[in-house]
């Protein structure tokens, strides 16, 4: 089984991977993978090619916050960005979901964005109220103006869930998100094996 989880930034998708990884699946973050794609000398010599050293921190490597600053809000420098990094995630994506005899869950935030929900078996939505995710999202650093930047970047949170086959409501805390991945995991084994 290969369950495609997604949602808003801010809603709590790592959150719920951290839950599927206890109960035995391998997880695969593909912010992970692409946080890993990023740092490769030859992604670094194209950003640089296109954005001057100033996309560099101190250490050499990609600036995180101010390519988001230059590409949230800017069709052309992000479609850019995501031509460059999303090939060779998918890549990574697809090796890391390539055994059969394990179930696996790829947190991937622009699922649909993408088109990508037909490589899943089923497709679940993290959501949460607006005011949580902001809020979530000041607590990480962000600016009200940087946050609703990224959120406005992605699909709304109320289209996904209307695309999805399962939603986790992440409004409560960490043990509520827990309560109900392990329902959806029990309902998912019983008809996995009533498919059988």
């Amino acid at each position: 089984m290969v369950l495609g989880l997604t949602g808003g930034i801010g809603c709590g998708k790592s959150a719920a991977l951290a839950v599927f990884a206890q109960l035995g699946f391998n997880v695969v973050d593909a912010d992970q993978l692409a946080k890993s794609v990023l740092v490769r000398p030859d992604i670094v010599g194209r950003l640089v090619a296109r954005w001057g050293r100033a996309c560099l921190g101190p250490d050499g490597l990609p600036d995180r916050a101010w390519i988001g600053r230059r590409v949230f809000g800017a069709p052309d420098e992000l479609a850019f960005l995501e031509g460059i990094l999303h090939p060779e995630v998918a890549r990574l994506r697809a090796a890391a979901v390539a055994d059969p005899q394990r179930h696996h869950v790829v947190e991937i935030p622009l699922l649909f964005e993408k088109g990508l929900q037909a490589q899943y078996d089923c497709v679940i939505c993290v959501a949460c109220s607006d005011e949580v995710r902001l809020a979530r999202l000041e607590q990480r650093g962000l600016s009200r103006d940087d946050a609703m930047a990224r959120i406005n970047s992605q699909m709304p949170v109320v289209d996904k869930v209307a695309k999805s086959d399962y939603v986790l409501w992440n409004d409560g805390d960490r043990a509520a998100l827990e309560a109900q991945v392990r329902r959806l995991v029990d309902q998912l084994s019983v008809a996995a094996q009533s498919s059988i």
